[in-house]
This record gives C-alpha cells, structure tokens and sequence, in this order.
C-alpha cells in the first residue's frame, strides 16, 4: 500500500511540473469560452427585448391607423354642418399619421437589429462549437506531451515504478509458496492401507529377485568341479 501511495505521489509530482513548464492554456481557453458563452447570453437577452419592442411598434401602428382611419371619417361627416370641427378631425388625422411614420421608421431601424443580432447569434454559436472542439483537441495532445514526458524521465518513469511494484508483489507470493511446509496427512486409516500396500509391493519384488536368483544358483552347483569328483 505505501509502495502504490508512494507511485501516485510520484506520478503527480512530474505531472505538476509539466504542468508548471506550460502555460495552462487550458484553463485560459477556458476562460475565453466562458466569456464567450457570457456574450452568447446577453446577445439572447437584447435580442428578446427587441422581439417585445417590434411587437410593440406594431400594434402602435395597427392602433394610429384606425385613428387616422376614425378622423377621417368624423372630418367627412362634420363638415356638412361644422367646417372648423372637421378641419380639427383632418388635424389629428394628420397627426396620427405623422406618427405612424415615426412609429414605422422606429420599427424598421429594431427589425433590422434584431436581424443582426440573429446574425451575430449564428456566429457565436458557431465560434463556440469551433473553439469547444479544439479546446479539446488541444487538451488531450497536451496530456499526450506531459505522458510521453513522464514516461521519459528516467528513474521516475511510472510505467516502470508500477512494474516493480507487481514484481516484488510476485516475488513475495512466490517465496511464501517456496517456504509453507507440505500439508501433513492426518488419516491413519488411509495410511494403514498404504502401508500394506508398501509392504507388499516389497514382497512381490523379493519374490521376483528370489526366482531370479534360483535357477543361476541351481546351475552353478551342477557344474561346480569339486561337486563333481
């Protein structure tokens, strides 16, 4: 356990370095598309306040042209007996026109922001996609840099700490497995039957060394010369 503690210690020690070698571009990138993502909000959020102001406008314009509209016909009507009330009506059926022009001229100059806005929008969405992917790229060839660096240290290589780590692992294992004593056998009847079964292994070949050695006894006493005269 301390040998493993001792390796993550050591890995993260290297990475820390490199990491101090490098400006954490990461982090800054990081910080660039948060800005970004920031802008991308306030962009949504004035271009809604525009969609409420062009709503606006035109039910401004829908109301000053039944104005207009209404004057008109009260102007008609009251000339036939007032000259001066219709005159009055034309008056402020002027004026309402003169209004929606205002009204008209504003509404145009807001739908054209809120196109541009629409515009922007596209344009941020799609510089965050663009900036999120190689934020990542970026990301896994620098870790690739700071691995490949770890890895050629030299006396701190992880690889190379983990591995001797599994080996004294096994090299422990294997001498415990050299050095426990056989298991001793506890069963005396089993035993009793292999020890008739020694027992008269022996005898069969006392038996055989006996009928082998018997017909060469034999044959030496028939030729012996002594025996003979």
């Amino acid at each position: 356990m301390y040998s493993l503690k001792r390796l993550f210690i050591t890995v993260k020690t290297q990475i820390d370095g490199m990491v101090d070698d490098f400006e954490n571009h990461e982090a800054v990138a990081g910080v660039a598309i948060k800005d970004l993502e920031d802008w991308r909000s306030q962009t949504r959020i004035h271009q809604h306040r525009l969609q409420k102001m062009i709503a606006q406008f035109e039910s401004q314009l829908a109301e000053l042209a039944t104005e207009a509209a209404m004057w008109s016909v009260r102007a008609v009507k009251a000339r036939e007996t007032d000259e001066q009330k219709a005159l009055e009506c034309v008056r402020r059926m002027v004026r309402a026109e003169q209004q929606s022009k205002l009204v008209a001229t504003q509404l145009q100059a807001t739908q054209q922001q809120h196109a541009q806005l629409a515009t922007d929008l596209a344009s941020i969405q799609n510089q965050l996609h663009t900036l999120s992917t190689q934020k990542a790229v970026f990301a896994a060839r620098q870790n690739r840099i700071q691995l490949q660096s770890g890895l050629k240290s030299g006396r701190d290589n992880p690889v190379e700490q983990a591995q001797k780590i599994f080996n004294r692992w096994e090299e422990a294992i294997t001498g415990a497995e050299l050095t426990s004593p056989e298991p001793i056998n506890t069963d005396p009847f089993a035993d009793s039957f292999a020890q008739e079964e020694d027992a008269l292994a022996l005898k069969i070949l006392l038996d055989e060394l006996t009928a082998k050695a018997s017909p060469a006894k034999n044959v030496a006493v028939k030729t012996d010369p002594e025996q003979g005269n």
